[in-house]
């Protein structure tokens, strides 16, 4: 509650007794303002660079000099940061470049700091919060431009500033410690000597929709205004937001609190315990005075005692979640009615609940102690009393009903049965039988008998082979039929089994068939046939009885698919079989049927390759494809060369004119090398398996005074 009254307090000082200024806050992703070039801002020999700075994202910039603060896009001067969280300032006489910079953390997150650097001619120097940090002597003693109308940049959108940035100001003259310090809690007059640029950045509303703002004004007598550059300019960031505050006076100002016990002045120095005024002095951040008169009203903490009686806890009046499970002295603290502390002595006492069981074992039923309450079944049966301190005393009744049991029990009959709880007692005939004996418990037990006759009676079908012997009376049948029979103590309750048999007996038949096939034949016992004939097969049932005996009368069709050629015809060596039929066919036209050519004689005019389909009865076959070569007359007194097939895949035949056998064969690839010899003298044929690639190969066939020439196609 304290806390609470010096937080209300503090705030109402701040609003109330500094005016707060507006900044700009630059996103540090592509934030910048520029001011269009002016000569005023090109000519300066000397300068002063300054501005209140309060980063929030070191790490936007890349690197530790990447963050400028003020840059002159003519290469004159350059004053920045970066992440390294340390200060650059550079400078060009127009040919040479000195920089100097602080490569340590001096600038912290999150904090105000004012950065100014200065140049008197010989010494450069960086200011932070108005104490020189470092100095450099330069080599050259004037700035130089290499262009009198360069833009000034005020951050970056390239490496990019994040933070706020308020008060910027450029002087034409190196400004000492003092004016430095001065300049950190003072704005100046628009036409203060030497004043080139001072940006307040007072244009805008803080954390409002300044979008229709497009320009920050110059407050010197320059008129270097700036323009603002990818700013949203719409809320928290990349916009106008609150600023430092500046005084240059004290101020003064009064207030009243109230507190409880005590109060401690703002300026922390004293501690005052009654109501009456007071005065106090503060300072601000900028180090100005503020006289407080505080009027303070003191409220007093109360007291009271309480004894209580829980029963197993009790929860705090105080603290909902913490809870007493012992007996005690506390001390609690709640708030009272004038906000104050109300301090309660607390004296508990904690009581336990208490139970008692009692167990039951009983016939049929159970009467409970204490209530008398009669109960016909088994459980946990409860009554609950109060004792003192309001806990529970609990009587647990544990009740087990011993009931009396029943079972029904079956019991074959053949001729009698004794009864197993009475072997006095005799049954002879199927019935519904009742006993009476006392159960482990010692309580009543009724058991049913159901007498059942043990005879069986069924009926079965039954398959064999030719006879069968019945099982009961050993009977031997060779027909089919329906019989009778019993099975003397037979069942599975050694009892008769009286059995009807459905008898079916199995006897072989006899049957005869005519088969035509072609080529081959496999006979339904699996056996494959080649030639015509007459054969026999047995065939078994499942019981392995000869059920039927085949004889097969088979005629098998071959069909001779030779062709033989004389000169310039192709004959089918099936040409006298009675009622064959014939087609030719032209193998390089996928065996298309070559029109009128039906006769078993084909008389060729070209060359080719060529097959004949046969037909006799049923069967059907093709012969192999020919590859026929025309012989015109002039070729009569030739040797007959016969080479087939071709095309082929390397592997073909040639055939020789017996009375005119060549002495060799020579094989040519495309480019003349020879790949393949042979001698073939006492040879009418010859078998050739090339293993080469696909082409145009050339054959050459040599005699004793002949030579010929054959091309060859490999697919």
């Amino acid at each position: 509650m304290k806390n609470f009254l010096l937080s209300i307090l503090s705030l109402t000082i701040v609003n109330h007794f500094f005016a707060q200024s507006t900044a700009l806050h630059f996103d540090g992703i592509d934030d910048y303002v520029k001011i269009t070039g002016h000569t005023n801002l090109s000519g300066p020999k000397t300068i002063t660079l300054e501005s209140w700075v309060y980063v929030d994202n070191f790490n936007s910039s890349p690197c530790a000099n990447c963050a400028p603060l003020i840059w002159h896009q003519g290469g004159a001067y350059r004053f920045g940061t970066g992440n390294g969280k340390g200060m650059h300032f550079e400078l060009s006489d127009g040919s040479n470049t000195q920089a100097l910079n602080i490569t340590s953390s001096v600038l912290k997150d999150d904090t105000w700091h004012h950065l100014a650097g200065t140049f008197d001619g010989t010494w450069m120097r960086i200011y932070i919060d108005g104490i020189v940090q470092d100095s450099l002597r330069t080599k050259f003693n004037t700035i130089g431009y290499t262009s009198n109308n360069a833009d000034i940049w005020i951050g970056d959108p390239v490496t990019g500033y994040g933070g706020i940035i308020e008060e910027t100001r450029i002087w034409n003259y190196a400004r000492s410690t003092k004016e430095i310090k001065e300049g950190m809690i003072s704005t100046y007059d628009k036409s203060s000597k030497g004043l080139l640029l001072q940006l307040s950045y007072e244009d805008g509303l803080p954390y409002k929709d300044n979008t229709k703002i497009s320009d920050v004004k110059d407050l010197s007598s320059l008129g270097n205004d700036g323009t603002l550059e990818n700013l949203d300019r719409k809320d928290s960031v990349s916009n106008f937001v609150l600023g430092l505050s500046y005084c240059d006076s004290v101020v003064y100002g009064s207030t009243s609190v109230t507190a409880c016990e005590q109060y401690k002045l703002p300026s922390g120095t004293k501690t005052v315990y009654k109501s009456g005024t007071y005065y106090d002095t503060i300072r601000s951040f900028q180090g100005c005075d503020s006289a407080l008169t505080i009027t303070v009203t003191m409220l007093y903490n109360t007291t009271s005692k309480v004894s209580i009686v829980a029963c197993d806890s009790f929860q705090s009046i105080a603290d909902k979640t913490l809870v007493y499970r012992k007996s005690g002295k506390y001390q609690e603290r709640i708030p009272n009615f004038v906000g104050c502390d109300s301090i309660i002595n607390i004296d508990l006492v904690i009581t336990h609940p208490s139970s008692k069981t009692i167990a039951y074992n009983e016939c049929g039923s159970a009467t409970l102690v204490g209530t008398g309450k009669m109960v016909t079944k088994s459980g946990i049966y409860t009554d609950t009393f109060k004792a003192w301190g309001g806990c529970d005393s609990l009587i647990v009744h544990d009740v087990h009903i011993l009931e009396s049991t029943t079972a029904t029990v079956d019991l074959d009959l053949c001729s009698f049965v004794p009864c197993p709880t009475d072997r006095n007692v005799i049954y002879k005939k199927p019935g519904v039988y009742y006993d009476t004996i006392i159960n482990s418990v010692g309580c009543d037990s009724v058991i049913t008998y159901n007498v059942i006759s043990a005879k069986t009676t069924g009926e079965v079908s039954i398959t064999a082979c030719n006879s069968f012997k019945m099982p009961g009376s050993g009977k031997m049948v060779t027909e089919s039929g329906t019989y009778r029979d019993t099975l003397y103590g037979a069942n599975s309750k050694a009892c008769d089994s009286f059995v009807v048999i459905n008898l079916s007996l199995i006897k072989p038949k006899n049957e005869t068939a005519n088969i035509t096939s072609c080529a081959s034949y496999t006979s339904p016992g699996g056996k494959r046939i080649t030639e015509s004939g007459k054969i026999f097969e047995t065939y078994q049932s499942s019981l392995g009885c000869d059920s039927i005996i085949q004889t097969l009368n088979v005629t098998i069709v071959n069909i001779d698919t030779k062709v033989n050629r004389d000169w310039n015809t192709l004959i089918s060596a099936s040409k006298d079989v009675s009622g064959a039929s014939f087609q030719w066919l032209d193998c390089k036209q996928n065996m298309q049927k070559i029109d009128g050519e039906t006769s078993p004689e084909f008389a060729i005019t070209d060359n080719g390759e060529f097959a004949v389909e046969i037909k006799q009865g049923n069967c059907t076959d093709t012969s192999r494809c020919v590859v026929f070569a025309f012989t015109q007359n002039n070729e009569l007194n030739q040797p007959v060369i016969r080479l087939f097939p071709n095309p082929n895949k390397g592997k073909f035949n040639i055939d020789f004119d017996k009375n005119k056998i060549p002495h060799s064969l020579r094989i040519f690839d495309i480019t003349g090398k020879c790949i393949w010899l042979e001698f073939v003298e006492g040879k009418d044929s010859v078998e050739i398996d090339l293993n080469v690639g696909p082409g145009i190969y050339r054959l050459e066939v040599a005699g004793s005074d002949e030579h010929f020439s054959f091309p060859i196609l490999i697919e």
